[in-house]
């Protein structure tokens, strides 16, 4: 009587693990009988060597590394198997990893998915053969230390779970099994019983719905929002892409969305972009609430799902597609880009083909992010006044505005563009050194810059508060003092909410309170409070006040460094008082 896997550990577990060994082995570039023939092998080892999973796990590795594996037979021919990508952000892992020789790779997954120490690891490649047992194992360490360690890193697909797709228009057997949480693919379990079969009935399936709109939509409504943009790109009408990112989308296996992303999508995504970039094929299709960015590079495919920009008041943000390049919405007529830079913005034309920009340089500065920032230009939309986004990383890109210091007015309405707004781009390159990368899907990025002037010792310093709205509803705000002195000006974090209204145009009113040492090495506590802030008073055991005045109090600290910041108290009646809990 066949054995079955479902609802057996002892046997669940050690095919998994042959499953991963016999695939990372094998080599990357066999497409879908990669598949097969890594569960073929795990289950014909098993059922060799009953009871016997380490001389099973070291039949595999013999057969993949020393021999020609089976070849597929049967109705496994008709089939299309796909691994299923369940960790798109591992693409550059899982190509380095695929550019390893075959015994490095095996080496992989006997010591990072099976978990065996590197002594056994090493006996077992130079049973299975192996001249360099060693030489594999520090390939492995090497690929540790250039992406992180394992323990962060997993390939992005897993053949323990695939998608089965029937190719010709004959009826074939495919057998599925479960086995917790695997999908094994069809062929193995029904060649060698292995597990409990059932039946299903593979047909050439009918190509999923797809919504297309219409070009000049945009210009029959005022909701300028996604739902309003027609497919662009030069493979819109490849059946076989379009198909496939629908599937990878709807299929029965869904790779883990990014956070915030809401459930499964509708019958018919509506399709935004088909077409190739760069050696890539990219795919975009959104629903009400979610857009979703496949991608093809030879035979690797990935798959990632961000909550949809919502709406803004003149217009939608750019979608990013690979490479620096955007689809851009369909009234914008002019796009120029500019890096984040103290010096101000230098903008330079951006050319536009089809709805999709050229190239635009991805820059960074050490820990620093600078963008870039695109500014659009829509004449046909509203007043037709350009409009600023920042790259922070995302498939949206996030509009970007500052608000001036005092005396600067106030605008009622929000901050503005920062490239209008003075101060604006120098004031976001500061925030980009002083900031990581919101994890988030960021809509919305102010500054809003609530003091300015002079600190004790000829310093000078920009105080801010950075506030970013998510596209899922959610919001942090983050304090950040810019000091600069005589050859060198540093940032530092002073504080952060998540899920307020402070640093909005719903609420302006704000003190921020932080330590900082001057470069004569005296240490002075820092508090700066908005314009409308009535007053502060800062006690402590330790503290007295230097220099008070235009919004600012600097009080000396205790020579010794600065003091638990528990023990200094920052008086601001209502006022939401911002500052670190260390120095």
């Amino acid at each position: 009587m066949a054995r079955s896997i479902k609802g057996n550990s002892a046997l669940a577990r050690p095919y998994r693990d042959l499953v991963w060994l016999a695939y990372l082995t094998l080599p990357p570039d066999s497409g879908e009988r990669r598949v097969l023939l890594a569960h073929r092998l795990a289950a014909r080892a098993l059922l060799r060597r009953p009871g016997d999973p380490a001389q099973a796990r070291l039949d595999v590795l013999k057969r993949v590394l020393k021999r020609r594996p089976y070849p597929l037979i049967g109705f496994g021919r008709r089939l299309e198997v796909v691994p299923a990508v369940v960790r798109s952000d591992e693409r550059a892992f899982t190509a380095a990893l695929e550019e390893l020789p075959p015994a490095a790779r095996a080496a992989y997954a006997l010591t990072r998915i099976e978990g065996l120490d590197a002594g056994e690891a090493r006996r077992l490649l130079a049973a299975a053969g192996v001249a360099e047992p060693t030489i594999a194992l520090a390939l492995v360490e090497a690929l540790d230390d250039e992406h992180g360690r394992f323990a962060d890193h997993r390939p992005a697909a897993d053949p323990t779970l695939a998608r089965i797709y029937g190719r010709g228009p004959s009826k074939v057997l495919i057998a599925l099994a479960a086995a917790g949480g695997l999908l094994a693919v069809s062929g193995v379990p029904h060649l060698l019983g292995l597990y409990d079969v059932r039946a299903a009935t593979a047909a050439e399936p009918a190509l999923p719905e797809v919504a297309r709109v219409s070009p000049g939509t945009w210009r029959t409504t005022t909701t300028l929002d996604l739902h309003t943009w027609e497919p662009r790109g030069d493979l819109t009408d490849d059946d076989g892409l379009v198909t496939r990112a629908v599937r990878a989308w709807q299929g029965e296996v869904t790779p883990q969305p990014v956070s915030g992303a809401l459930p499964s999508p509708p019958v018919a995504p509506q399709l935004l972009f088909a077409g190739g970039l760069d050696g890539n094929a990219v795919v975009l299709l959104r629903d009400s609430g979610r857009v979703a960015r496949y991608a093809e590079t030879g035979r690797s495919r990935s798959l990632e799902v961000f909550p949809e920009p919502r709406l803004k008041a003149d217009g939608s943000s750019p979608l990013k597609l690979s490479g620096g390049r955007y689809l851009v919405p369909p009234w914008v007529t002019e796009v120029s880009a500019a890096n984040l830079s103290r010096l101000g913005a230098k903008w330079r034309p951006v050319a536009v083909t089809g709805g999709v920009t050229e190239p635009v340089p991805q820059v960074t500065a050490g820990p620093c992010w600078r963008g870039p920032v695109l500014r659009l230009r829509a004449p046909g939309v509203a007043h037709g006044m350009p409009y600023t986004m920042l790259d922070l990383g995302r498939i949206g890109l996030a509009n970007v505005t500052h608000q001036a210091p005092p005396p600067a007015e106030v605008n009622r309405l929000g901050p503005e563009e920062i490239d209008v707004s003075p101060g604006g781009f120098s004031a976001w390159a500061h925030l980009s050194c002083a900031l990581p990368f919101p994890t988030a899907e960021a809509e919305a990025a102010s500054a809003w810059e609530f003091w300015s002037g002079e600190l004790p010792e000829a310093a000078r310093a920009r105080w801010m508060c950075a506030r970013f709205a998510n596209a899922d509803g959610t919001s942090s705000v983050r304090g950040v003092l810019a000091v600069a002195t005589p050859g060198r000006t540093v940032t530092i974090p002073t504080g952060g909410l998540t899920g307020t209204w402070d640093c909005s145009r719903l609420k302006r009113h704000l003190v921020s309170a932080t330590w900082w040492q001057a470069p004569s090495g005296q240490w002075y506590y820092l508090v700066a409070g908005s314009r409308d802030v009535p007053a502060i008073k800062v006690t402590g055991p330790t503290v007295r006040d230097v220099l008070a005045g235009r919004g600012l109090i600097a009080a000396l600290g205790p020579k010794g460094g600065p003091q638990p910041v528990g023990e200094v108290t920052v008086d601001a009646g209502a006022t939401t008082v911002l500052r670190e809990t260390s120095p």
